[in-house]
């Protein structure tokens, strides 16, 4: 259970090692791409509701109860993932009226909300309300590999747990999910997009005259494109670690372009052109005009100036 990533994330480890007694009813846990995020939350899971406080496999490598949980077929966990591209207000519904219910072989309910980030706006408004008036024997658990898409006040009610992304090698330290979506030549084209990204920060909405050179020469096909959206999230998401004095997850080798994005925009600029890029990314997603969205992309990331 826990102890299989006590190198891996020492420090998580002992922060969730420690809450058996004392646990937060609410927990987000920020993966950074880390891979095995939700094998994790599933081993802290097994860990809260082991009755013999066990955080390791040694004693229990057969116990019915985490084979139940590792089929999500245990009745006192429910977990939430996105129906299409959102998570909608109806599930977290069918949720409040699951946990509503009496507990039947624990004496606590816990539930995962994966890929919190994509909760509609009415879901968001209906989990917050979950969470402002918590049960004593209720525990939430939200994954999200975008913190910043997230309500400043759910985040504020939870305790953050974050995950060290896996990988740390060249230019770009892939921490996303998408990972395996990325081809190894993109890492080739990553200092194009950083061009790009740069244009708009400084030449902003003359870019557009730029955008062969830029971007059509390197990111043709729907899959690139695509790609070179998902990196540039989490470029601006490197701008707002450094704003906020936090450690750099993706462009470590960057700092000094980083500085520069970061002395030009606040932090609500940035939150702002983190969210624009996703809307788009979305849009991507269910084939819209590659050329039309690109124009959209720099006007509304630059403001149109």
């Amino acid at each position: 259970m826990l102890e299989e990533y006590l190198e891996k994330n020492d420090t998580v480890y002992k922060i969730l090692n420690n809450s058996k007694n004392k646990h937060s009813h609410a927990y987000l846990f920020e993966a950074n791409g880390n891979i095995e995020s939700m094998k994790i939350v599933l081993s802290f899971v097994k860990y809260l509701f082991c009755p013999n406080n066990y955080s390791n496999n040694e004693h229990c490598r057969f116990c019915t109860q985490c084979i139940r949980i590792d089929n999500n077929n245990f009745p006192e966990l429910v977990i939430i993932n996105p129906d299409g591209m959102w998570i909608k207000k109806e599930q977290l519904l069918f949720l409040q009226k699951e946990f509503s219910k009496k507990s039947i072989e624990s004496n606590k309910k816990i539930y995962i909300i994966n890929e919190s980030e994509k909760m509609n706006t009415q879901a968001s408004n209906s989990i917050l309300k979950f969470l402002e008036e918590p049960e004593e024997n209720i525990v939430a658990i939200l994954i999200t590999n975008n913190i910043y898409q997230m309500l400043d006040t759910i985040v504020s009610r939870c305790q953050i747990i974050s995950l060290k992304n896996q990988d740390k090698n060249g230019i770009l330290n892939y921490s996303f999910q998408e990972k395996d979506n990325i081809e190894e030549n993109m890492i080739d084209k990553t200092e194009n997009l950083l061009k790009f990204i740069m244009s708009l920060e400084e030449k902003k909405i003359d870019t557009i005259l730029f955008t062969q050179k830029l971007w059509h020469d390197h990111f043709k096909d729907r899959k690139d494109f695509q790609t070179a959206l998902i990196i540039m999230i989490f470029y601006y998401k490197d701008v707002l670690n450094y704003k906020i004095n936090r450690s750099l997850e993706s462009f470590e080798n960057k700092i000094e372009d980083i500085k520069i994005v970061a002395d030009i925009n606040s932090i609500k600029d940035i939150t702002k052109k983190i969210d624009i890029i996703n809307r788009l990314k979305e849009h991507l997603e269910v084939n819209a005009n590659q050329s039309l969205l690109l124009d959209k992309l720099i006007i509304e990331i630059t403001g149109g100036e």
